[in-house]
C-alpha cells in the first residue's frame, strides 16, 4: 500500500468513498476547500492496483493544531491498516510543520471509530452536542505530539 499526497485526480474518488461510507453528506466543495487550504494535509492511500482505497482530508487550525476533518476507507479495504498508515502518515506531516496538537470530532456512538482514535493516543476531551447534521453528538478528541 501507498500513501501519498491527494491530487485534484484523487477527489472524485475520494469522494465516492465519502458516500459509501461516512453517514454524514459533505458537498463535493468542501473537499476542494481542504484540497486548497493545506494541500500537504490530504492524503490518499492506494491499493495493490493503484485505485483509492481510502483518503484523509485535513486542516490547518490557529497556532499550533490541526485536525483531522474526514477519514474514510473504503469498505472492501477496511481492516487491511489503510486508516492507520492514513493517520501515521498525516501525524509525520503535521509534525513537520510544527502543529503540536491534532483533533477531530467523531461521533459519540462510533465506537469503532473512536477505539480506532484511543488506539493512535487520541484522548476524549468534550462531548458536542448536536454537531451532526442529524442531531448526533460528537466527542471531541485530541492528541498531543509528545504522544505521536
Amino acid at each position: 500500500m501507498i500513501v501519498r499526497t491527494m491530487t485534484g485526480g484523487d477527489l472524485p474518488y475520494a469522494y465516492a468513498i465519502a458516500l459509501r461510507s461516512l453517514d454524514e453528506f459533505y458537498l463535493p466543495e468542501v473537499f476542494s476547500f481542504f484540497m486548497t487550504q493545506w494541500p500537504a494535509g490530504q492524503l490518499v492511500a492506494l491499493d495493490p492496483t493503484g485505485g483509492v482505497a481510502g483518503f484523509l482530508m485535513g486542516g490547518r487550525l490557529d497556532g499550533n493544531r490541526a485536525s483531522v476533518s474526514i477519514l474514510a476507507v473504503d469498505p472492501p479495504h477496511r481492516r487491511k491498516g489503510i486508516g492507520g498508515a492514513l493517520m501515521g502518515e498525516f501525524i509525520k506531516k503535521a509534525a513537520m510543520e510544527g502543529r503540536t496538537v491534532l483533533q477531530l470530532e467523531v461521533r459519540t456512538s462510533n465506537s469503532d471509530a473512536i477505539a480506532f482514535y484511543e488506539r493512535r493516543g487520541f484522548r476524549r476531551t468534550e462531548v458536542l452536542r448536536e454537531f451532526y447534521n442529524d442531531g448526533g453528538d460528537a466527542a471531541r478528541m485530541i492528541l498531543f505530539s509528545g504522544m505521536c
